[in-house]
């Protein structure tokens, strides 16, 4: 678990400068993982179904088709899911295809969940964005966000994070 985690924290980095800087998108380590993840535990599923013992029952088929169908969000989230940061605000779309455009000047609150690994951006008008901290261009967002966000939409627990995601030190991944 140490090296799969380790890995997809070091894929957040890319080798060579992106083609689109201000660009937030998700590493191919995201697609990998939910493919993996699928196969994996899709096979599962059709095991548990296909077989006859005492501990294949028809929950246990339901919670491994339930797990296998969870990680397609894995992959939905990594066609879907497009950030592009700039002077003016943040683009974005949706894991769900919603598209809109977030201005700094309008933001209301910025924090970093911890637990659920990612920046919260919430506006004047209600509008709730995420950005995973899985995402590559994190420092150009980080960037933009120390300069442009409204300063008391932002907590200092929220900007020290942003500093080190800005300096090139994003929030780890790992629990």
């Amino acid at each position: 678990m140490t090296v799969v985690m380790g890995w997809l924290a070091r894929s957040r980095f890319p080798r060579k400068r992106l083609d689109n800087p201000g660009a937030l998108r998700h590493p191919t380590s995201t697609l990998v993982m939910g493919v993996v993840c699928f196969c994996f535990l899709g096979a599962l599923s059709v095991i548990s179904a296909t077989t006859t013992n005492k501990t294949a029952t028809w929950w246990t088929t339901t919670i491994f088709a339930g797990f296998a169908a969870s990680s397609l969000v894995l992959i939905l989230d990594y066609f879907m899911a497009r950030h592009q940061v700039s002077n003016e605000g943040l683009a974005y779309r949706k894991l769900l295809g919603k598209t809109g455009f977030v201005k700094w000047t309008e933001l209301k609150k910025v924090r970093y969940a911890s637990a659920l690994k990612w920046f919260r951006i919430e506006t004047t008008s209600g509008e709730v964005v995420r950005v995973s901290a899985m995402l590559m261009g994190l420092p150009e967002f980080a960037e933009a966000l120390l300069r442009s966000a409204p300063l008391e939409s932002m907590n200092l627990e929220t900007r020290q994070i942003l500093r080190a995601t800005a300096e090139g030190n994003p929030p780890s991944i790992w629990l």
